[in-house]
C-alpha cells in the first residue's frame, strides 16, 4: 500500500478535499458521478479516507478554543475571557449556546456519513488489491465507531445512523428519535471488535502511517467505552430513571448491572493478551526520562509502544499556551494545573499527602501525617529533572513523586529550553510572566502545566516562530496502555476485589512512575473494595492527567457534583514571591476565566445538552435537566 496517510496530512486535507455537506442528514451532491470520479484510482480512494480520519478534532490545544474537557475538569485553569468553556464551568449554558456543537456533534456526524460513503465505494477500486480494500474498510468501519463514541461521550444516548445515507423528509426527522443507551454501546461495541478483526497488528513503514486505526486501536476504545457504560452515570443511576423518549422507551438503563464490570475488566484484557504494547520505562529506565520520552517522542522509544491511538500534531498549540511568558517572544503561559491537581501527586514514599479537606475548604487540607508532607518552610532543593539548585523552595514540592515534577511549573522556577535558560519564572501580579500588563498571558492558579514540554529542544530563541522546525510534533495520546491497565483493575475491583490482577496491574504503573508498590504503602486496602476504588481513582488522576479524560471520568463516576467545586492555586495577586510571604497561600483563583472561581455544576451537567436547533429539527428527547 502507498504510504500517504499522514496524520499531519489528516490535518491539512481536512475541511478541504471531499468535505461533507452542513447537515449530517443530508444527501452529498452529486454521490454517483462522486464516486466514479474518486473511486477508480488507489490516490484518490486513498486521499478520501484520509478525509474521513481529518473529522478527529486536536486534543492537543488546552486553551478552550477547539474542545472543553482541558478547561472544564478540575484538573486544569485557564485566564482567557469570552470563551464557551466559561459558560460549562459556571454552569450558566443552555441548549441555545450552541456551544462546542461543531466540534462534538456536526463534525463527528459528517465523518460518520463520510465513512458509510467510503465503505460503500472503496471496493469498486480498480486499482488496489482486495487486502488493502479490506483495511481501508475496516479503518473506516473504527473510525465510524470511533465517532460515535466521541457522541455518546458528551451527549449519551444518540442517533444511530446505519450504514447507509439517508434521505430524511421533515416528516421523516419527526419521527426520528435517539438510540437508546444499551443500543448505543451494544452497536458501538460489537463495531469496534468485528473491526479489530480486519486491522493489522501494527503498520509497518515510516511516520506516512501514524494515526492509522489498528486492532489495538478498535480494542482499546472499546474497553474505555464499556468502562464507561459499568460507571454510575450509565448503569442503573436514579437521575435518568425519568428519561423516557417520545415512544415511552426509557433512554437509560434503569437497572445497576454488575455484569458489566466483567464485560469491562475482559475488554481490557482484550488489549492486554494482545502482547503488543507495554509501558516505556517498565523496565527500570529512570522515570524522568522515560516520561519525558512518552510525552515528547514520536513513535515507540526503546522499542516499546505505550501510545495505542495517537493524533500526530504540532507541539505549538500546548507549549505557546504552557510556556511562562518571560520565556520567549510569543508565549501565553496560561494553562495550568489546580491546586487540587498539585495535591493529588504523591509523596517519593508512595503515600498521598492530602487525603481531604476540612469542610470541603481547599485552603484547609487534611495532610496524612505518614506521608512526609509539608506546607511550612522553605529551603535550596535540587530539581530531579534538571539539577538546578533553586533557593527558597516551598516544602510542599519537594520530596513529591516523579510525576509531579513531570506534570507541574511552579513559580520560581528556571525554563529549559535545550541549550537556553530562564531563571526565575514569576508568577506574581507584576512579575515577568505573572499578571499585569499584558493581562490574559499568565496563570491563574500560579502554576503552569509541564507535561508534553520537550526540554531538549530550543524553543526560546525563535523569536516568534510557531511553525514545524521551532516546536516539532507531539504524538498526543489518544489512548495509551497506561490507560487499558488502569480500566482493567477498576472494573476488576467492582465484581472481583480480591483479584490478584488488581496489584499487579496497578503496580505496573506505579513502578513506571518511581512510585512504591500499593500494597507496601497501603496494605490495608488490599482485598477492601472501597478503599482500592479510591486508590484506583487517584492513580488515574495523576496518570493521565492533562490528557482529556478527567472531566468523563468524575462525570461517569458521578463525582463532579464534588469535584467540580471551587478553583484554588497560589495567591497571584501577591507582589511578590518571597519566602513566607502571601504568594505561597492557598487561595480561591479570582482569575479563572475571568470569573470568581466559585465553579458551580448541577446535574443536568453530567451531559451536554441535545442543541436547541437539533431539537427543533427533529424533537428528540432532551437530556436530564436541560
Amino acid at each position: 500500500m502507498k504510504n500517504i496517510l499522514k496524520t499531519f496530512g489528516l490535518l491539512l486535507l481536512s475541511g478541504t478535499a471531499f468535505v461533507a455537506c452542513d447537515d449530517y442528514l443530508d444527501r452529498q451532491p452529486d454521490e454517483q458521478l462522486t464516486a466514479a470520479q474518486i473511486f477508480q484510482k488507489a490516490k484518490t480512494t486513498e486521499q478520501y479516507l484520509t478525509n474521513v480520519y481529518g473529522y478527529q478534532s486536536n486534543y492537543s490545544d488546552p486553551s478552550g478554543q477547539i474542545l472543553p474537557w482541558s478547561c472544564c475538569d478540575d484538573d486544569g485553569s485557564i485566564v482567557f475571557t469570552g470563551r464557551n468553556y466559561s459558560l460549562i464551568n459556571y454552569d450558566t449554558w443552555n441548549p441555545d449556546n450552541n456551544i462546542y456543537r461543531s466540534q462534538t456533534y456536526n463534525n463527528l456526524y459528517k465523518g460518520i456519513r463520510e465513512a458509510n460513503y467510503f465503505m460503500q465505494h472503496v471496493f469498486e477500486c480498480p486499482e488496489m488489491s482486495e487486502i488493502d480494500k479490506g483495511y481501508h474498510y475496516n479503518e473506516a468501519r473504527f473510525l465510524r465507531a470511533y465517532y460515535y463514541s466521541l457522541l455518546m461521550s458528551a451527549y449519551g444516548p444518540v442517533f444511530l445512523i446505519g450504514d447507509d445515507p439517508v434521505d430524511f423528509t421533515q416528516e421523516g426527522l419527526n419521527e426520528r428519535e435517539r438510540n437508546t443507551w444499551e443500543e448505543c454501546i451494544n452497536y458501538v461495541a460489537n463495531e469496534l471488535w468485528e473491526t479489530s478483526k480486519g486491522l493489522p497488528d501494527v503498520w509497518t513503514g515510516e511516520t506516512a502511517n501514524y494515526g492509522r486505526a489498528t486492532k489495538g486501536a478498535a480494542l482499546a476504545i472499546r474497553s474505555r467505552m464499556l468502562l464507561y457504560s459499568a460507571r454510575k452515570l450509565f448503569n442503573g443511576n436514579d437521575l435518568y430513571k425519568g428519561v423516557i423518549d417520545k415512544y415511552g422507551n426509557p433512554l437509560f438503563p434503569t437497572v445497576y448491572d454488575e455484569k458489566k464490570w466483567e464485560t469491562a475488566a475482559q475488554a481490557a484484557k482484550d488489549v492486554i493478551d494482545l502482547n503488543i504494547y507495554g509501558l516505556i520505562g517498565a523496565d527500570g529506565t529512570d522515570p524522568y526520562t522515560s516520561m519525558h520520552d512518552l510525552y515528547t517522542k514520536v513513535g515507540p522509544v526503546n522499542g516499546v509502544t505505550e501510545r495505542i491511538f495517537s493524533y500526530l500534531v504540532t507541539a505549538y498549540n500546548w507549549g505557546v499556551t504552557t510556556t511562562p511568558r518571560a520565556a520567549r517572544t510569543r508565549a501565553y503561559g496560561s494553562y495550568g494545573p489546580t491546586q487540587k491537581l498539585v495535591d493529588a501527586f504523591a509523596m517519593a514514599n508512595g503515600r498521598y499527602p492530602i487525603t481531604g479537606y476540612t469542610n470541603g475548604d481547599q485552603a484547609q487540607p487534611i495532610i496524612d501525617p505518614e506521608s512526609g508532607y509539608s506546607e511550612t518552610g522553605f529551603s535550596t532543593f535540587t530539581h530531579p529533572i534538571y539539577g538546578d539548585e533553586l533557593k527558597n523552595t516551598f516544602m510542599m514540592y519537594q520530596n513529591r513523586e516523579p510525576r509531579f515534577y513531570i506534570n507541574v511549573f511552579w513559580s520560581g522556577m528556571t525554563w529549559h529550553s535545550g541549550n537556553v535558560k530562564k531563571t526565575d519564572m514569576q508568577f506574581y501580579n507584576g512579575g515577568n510572566s505573572g499578571y499585569g500588563a499584558t493581562q490574559q498571558n499568565y496563570t491563574a492558579t500560579g502554576y503552569l502545566a509541564h507535561k508534553f514540554i520537550d526540554y531538549t529542544r530550543d524553543t526560546a530563541t525563535n523569536g516568534d516562530k510557531y511553525d514545524i522546525a521551532t516546536w516539532g510534533y507531539l504524538d498526543w495520546p489518544i489512548i495509551r496502555y497506561a490507560e487499558i491497565l488502569l480500566n482493567y483493575v477498576e472494573a476488576l475491583n467492582e465484581y472481583d476485589p480480591g483479584n490478584p490482577d488488581i496489584l499487579t496491574y496497578l503496580n505496573m504503573v506505579r513502578k513506571r512512575a518511581g512510585v512504591p508498590d500499593i500494597d507496601k504503602v497501603y496494605p490495608e486496602a488490599v482485598g477492601n473494595q472501597t478503599q482500592m476504588r479510591e486508590l484506583i481513582r487517584r492513580e488515574r488522576h495523576v496518570e493521565l492527567c492533562y490528557e482529556n479524560l478527567r472531566y468523563f471520568d468524575i462525570r461517569t463516576w458521578m463525582t463532579a457534583e464534588t469535584e467540580h467545586g471551587d478553583v484554588y492555586g497560589m495567591n497571584v495577586d501577591a507582589k511578590d514571591h518571597k519566602p513566607n510571604g502571601d504568594f505561597w497561600k492557598r487561595t480561591l483563583c479570582a482569575h479563572d476565566s475571568a470569573r470568581d472561581g466559585h465553579r458551580k455544576f448541577s446535574p443536568r451537567g453530567y451531559l451536554f445538552p441535545i442543541s436547541q436547533e437539533e431539537m427543533d429539527r427533529t424533537n428528540c428527547t432532551q437530556n436530564y435537566g436541560w
